[in-house]
């Protein structure tokens, strides 16, 4: 599903230019739940960002679900995104003037999908996070772990082949943490889909994922 290939990432240029990844090399499988552990700074994020099209790789070779990113224009990148990739942040990201109904809604929105398909598969999707009673109230009415359901919903919505969390449950208090990560395992492993758990807490990756990839200072540690 996803070949990372002497991939690196470089900000600036010169004397003032930051390596952020060095010489990346993995692969992961269809279906495999992986977590990406590291230190804050330690490129986690940035590999995040550059498996999902956010960003790219200076250097290197990258193919997620049989698309060689390098080669896609920006409106390619946008289309993968839509359609490939779905993201799952620490902040949540919902538009505030916008219902819960109306976040969920967005990437159907975007992808064309027709009127009443939408409402069919966001009812579904909201009752399968246990949000079927806030469809209609806006993310300031929602407590942080209706939030972060808000916002696992919207990723789930277009079915993604690859979920990227990015510390999922960082603003969470531990009970809600817990609620957060079994319905999106629950859920990952429903839909068949590949996770990718970026996250600095070492427990927190080896009880929900099958394997780790430890970066450090831009590059995979190799155990």
């Amino acid at each position: 599903m996803i070949t990372a290939e002497r991939l690196s990432k470089t900000y600036g240029s010169g004397t003032s230019a930051v390596p952020a990844l060095s010489d990346v090399n993995f692969t992961i499988a269809a279906g495999e739940r992986v977590a990406i552990l590291g230190k804050s700074g330690s490129g986690k994020s940035t590999l995040m960002n550059i498996i999902g099209g956010l960003d790219t790789a200076t250097n290197g070779t990258l193919t997620v679900a049989g698309q060689h990113l390098a080669t896609l224009s920006r409106r390619q990148l946008a289309d993968f995104r839509l359609g490939c990739i779905g993201f799952i942040f620490q902040s949540f990201h919902l538009i505030p003037s916008q219902t819960v109904e109306e976040n969920v809604t967005l990437p159907l929105v975007l992808a064309k999908v027709g009127a009443g398909e939408r409402r069919r598969r966001v009812q579904e999707m909201l009752e399968a996070v246990g949000l079927g009673h806030r469809i209609g109230h806006r993310p300031t009415q929602l407590s942080g772990g209706e939030r972060q359901r808000a916002a696992v919903a919207r990723a789930l919505i277009n079915e993604p082949a690859v979920l990227l969390a990015d510390e999922p449950t960082g603003n969470l208090d531990s009970a809600n943490a817990t609620s957060v990560m079994e319905l999106l395992l629950t859920q990952v492993q429903t839909r068949g889909m590949t996770l990718l758990l970026v996250t600095h807490d070492e427990e927190l990756a080896r009880r929900h994922t099958g394997r780790v990839i430890r970066m450090c200072d831009g590059r995979v540690e190799v155990n």
